[in-house]
């Protein structure tokens, strides 16, 4: 029997130790919760920190483990390369360079502009920040360290003063040399979902994301799976960002790439990854493609090498069939009292829960809580999941006070909806 370490317990972990039980595979989940989701389901844990990197290679050789990888998170599969480039393990994204790409926006819009891929206009600021820096800035403009994701020291600047203090912050956030400054960009936001095997990279899906009205615009509570603009993004970004992806060095398992769609018309490309994302929908992607992406992460970290054979058709229609991934970002930051409806809300037949955080656990303002990720024969059906997830779902603090932000403007997605599947049906 194959054995898989899993580290963390975080975003798609629980559902990489279901599939993986599916494959007869002995899994065992290690990080210093004492419960969590994908421990109660593995048939091992260990209470070792994921940064013990000592400790579990030496674990890692006692036990005679196959394989080693990571959920969402970046940092935890940062330990895992660690540790199979240490003990000659698998690893799908063994590239140093690709690795250095995913993780620096600075990098990878460098790639894009070499690649041809359009991406917002720079400007440059050094530490000093001296006055005639300023001169040739035209606002807004947007503040962010090169290396952090989830949002993390970003600012929206519309003046000098504010732009100062965005870059302060992106400084303090930030371990990198150098600090992105470009012009802000408006639009809503879509991802392209890509699948890579010996080299080879095709399109799998792409989504837009969605904040509830009221709350700030990259607190995107729903990710679906939508038509919209996807002709122009098939044809004016995707071949371009295959490119950026080979070039960076991706040759196997999956990557994602963000891009909005700006008022001018056109997309731009923001960040990308080489990894799981955070709300991503694979878990009922399935249902509509037929493509399993855990399995297909779980046969890299165990050493099964894919051949470009092995790859889902790529994607060149629209979507009749919806899924999405609700997000809960918190509103307020405290201890998690008491989850209420969820035990209803797993009964449903055509969701799939991703929810690392349970009663107890400390959560800080504005982070996700967990996911709760649907399938809908139709935008309508996703959209009547919703609703019932928002009159059912209670995530409570101790002084009863729901913690996270429901998401309702169904009307704009199903608005969205239409307006894409008419872009492939009307000619």
């Amino acid at each position: 029997m194959k054995k898989l370490l899993i580290l963390g317990s975080d975003f798609s972990t629980v559902h990489l130790v279901c599939e993986a039980k599916k494959m007869g595979v002995y899994v065992i989940v290690s990080d210093l919760m004492q419960h969590s989701p994908s421990k109660d389901y593995a048939d091992e844990s260990w209470n070792i920190s994921t940064t013990d990197i000592d400790l579990l290679a030496t674990k890692i050789t006692e036990k005679k483990i196959d394989g080693v990888m990571a959920g969402a998170s970046e940092f935890n599969l940062e330990n895992a390369r660690h540790i199979c480039k240490r003990l000659n393990l698998p690893l799908y994204c063994e590239s140093d360079n690709a690795w250095s790409i995913a993780r620096d926006k600075r990098k990878f819009k460098d790639l894009c502009i070499k690649n041809s891929v359009r991406v917002a206009k720079d400007y440059y600021l050094s530490d000093k920040l001296y006055d005639e820096e300023f001169a040739n800035i035209s606002f807004p403009v947007v503040v962010k360290p090169t290396d952090k994701s989830g949002n993390r020291g970003m600012s929206y600047c519309n003046n000098i003063d504010e732009l100062v203090d965005g870059y302060h912050r992106a400084r303090d956030e930030s371990d990198a040399e150098k600090i992105i400054v470009e012009t802000q960009l408006k639009g809503p936001e879509y991802t392209g979902y890509y699948v890579i095997a010996n080299g080879e990279i095709v399109l799998s899906y792409y989504t837009s994301m969605h904040h509830q009205t009221g709350y700030p615009d990259n607190f995107y509570s729903l990710e679906y799976l939508t038509s919209r603009h996807l002709k122009q993004y098939l044809a004016e970004m995707n071949d371009g960002i295959i490119s950026v992806l080979k070039e960076a060095g991706c040759t196997n398992g999956i990557a994602w790439v963000e891009t909005m769609y700006n008022q001018d018309g056109h997309f731009y490309a923001l960040e990308m990854g080489y990894r799981f994302a955070g709300p991503g929908v694979y878990a009922v992607h399935e249902r509509v493609s037929g493509f399993n992406t855990y399995r297909w992460m779980i046969e890299c970290a165990l050493g099964i090498r894919h051949k470009v054979s092995d790859l889902p058709k790529p994607l060149k229609s629209g979507y009749v069939e919806c899924v999405g991934a609700y997000n809960f970002f918190t509103k307020r930051e405290g201890e998690i009292a008491e989850i209420c409806g969820l035990d209803r809300i797993e009964k449903l037949p055509n969701v799939v829960v991703d929810m690392p955080k349970r009663k107890g656990s400390s959560v800080r303002k504005n982070v996700n809580m967990g996911i709760i990720k649907i399938f809908g024969k139709d935008c309508d059906e996703m959209c009547e999941t919703m609703n019932f997830i928002n009159k059912n779902l209670k995530i409570l603090n101790d002084e009863k006070q729901n913690m996270f932000i429901y998401f309702n403007d169904f009307k704009k997605v199903k608005d969205e909806y239409e307006e894409g599947l008419k872009e492939f049906t009307t000619t």
